[in-house]
């Protein structure tokens, strides 16, 4: 047994090392779900770092029943080639030889980044295609143990955003390669004054040029994106005035959806090129017995001007909400205000 892992693992090395430095692509399509992440590391490690790292990189998201951003899932290397397609791999390891996950680092990792790991200089890189097409690698290096909890906690931050920006990246490729409405997106461009990638498979159910309100749809399950400017905000809105807001569009098109108020987050992000707020909670609709999550941004053309309003949301009971979440963010964080007449940028 022992002599067909060593030379399983010869094989695994000689393909890391190939792909690694190879200009033509030969691999194929990276399996499996976006949100699912596979972990290899040694035992010893993962008991020590593995709670922390798997908290992290699994926070909750409110659905409103909570649910994990990402599923994370450690394996040890001997299984690597049963899972080295899919979409997700991280590989965590210190530069301490002896060990079945760091011997396989220290021969596939660059010499350079391994004597900078030494130096405290380097912890973490992304690597997009290890193994397959649009997969996304992520290696935690650190010089021992205890460097690897102050590496981690110094720099996770960093690292997870650094990861959900690559993965709205493949999942916007994923959703627009197929077909996209152009027409669609020039006709809200000349007529509402702003552009947003449309998916196939969305319809425009309703519109107001007067308020520039958009509501494109999507059924089977039910997803949603509205436009509007929201002209009602006072100078200096607050918390419930946005809530306040968000339910006056939801009454008029969405047939009397209110906010969870109680349950609702409010950030300032940037959003369309400059600062917005967004406020994160829970919809419900007393009279159809549904409810489901949301996202609203607010924020204003080019920093002044009237308030405008994107709100994404989902109705999927019985269903994992998050990825559909995850594709109405793609579509949300691509909108923009069109140049005057439309044109295209």
């Amino acid at each position: 047994m022992k002599k067909v892992y060593k030379t399983l693992t010869g094989l695994l090395l000689l393909s890391g090392a190939l792909l690694w430095q190879c200009n033509v692509d030969f691999r194929p399509e990276s399996m499996g779900l976006q949100h699912r992440v596979f972990v290899f590391a040694d035992s010893l490690l993962w008991e020590q770092v593995g709670q922390e790292v798997e908290l992290y990189f699994n926070d909750f998201v409110a659905t409103p029943k909570a649910e994990r951003s990402f599923i994370v899932n450690w394996k040890p290397l001997r299984e690597l080639n049963d899972y080295k397609m899919r979409m997700n791999i991280f590989f965590l390891g210190t530069t301490r030889p002896g060990s079945e996950v760091n011997d396989y680092l220290l021969k596939i990792v660059p010499p350079e980044f391994i004597k900078n790991v030494n130096d405290d200089r380097n912890f973490y890189f992304f690597k997009d295609d290890l193994f397959a097409r649009h997969q996304l690698s992520l290696f935690m290096i650190a010089r021992d143990v205890p460097t690897f909890k102050t590496q981690f906690d110094r720099l996770k931050k960093q690292m997870l955003e650094g990861f959900r920006k690559r993965y709205y990246a493949r999942l916007e490729k994923s959703m627009f390669d197929k077909a996209e409405q152009f027409e669609v997106e020039d006709i809200l461009a000349e007529s509402f004054g702003y552009r947003i990638r449309v998916q196939h498979d969305y319809f425009l159910a309703t519109s107001d040029p007067e308020t520039q309100y958009i509501w494109l749809r999507r059924v089977s399950p039910d997803r949603s994106v509205s436009i509007w400017r929201a002209d009602s905000l006072p100078a200096n809105p607050g918390r419930m005035d946005f809530i306040r807001e968000r339910d006056r569009m939801a009454k008029k098109y969405y047939s009397g959806d209110t906010v969870v108020t109680e349950n609702v987050k409010l950030d300032s992000v940037e959003f369309a090129g400059g600062p917005a707020i967004k406020i994160t909670g829970s919809w419900v609709n007393a009279g159809l017995l549904v409810g489901g999550p949301f996202r609203t941004y607010f924020f204003k053309k080019e920093g002044r001007g009237p308030y405008y309003a994107l709100d994404i949301s989902v109705m999927a009971p019985n269903k994992k909400k998050t990825p559909f979440l995850d594709q109405l963010e793609v579509i949300a964080r691509s909108f923009s205000f069109a140049p005057v007449g439309g044109e295209k940028k």
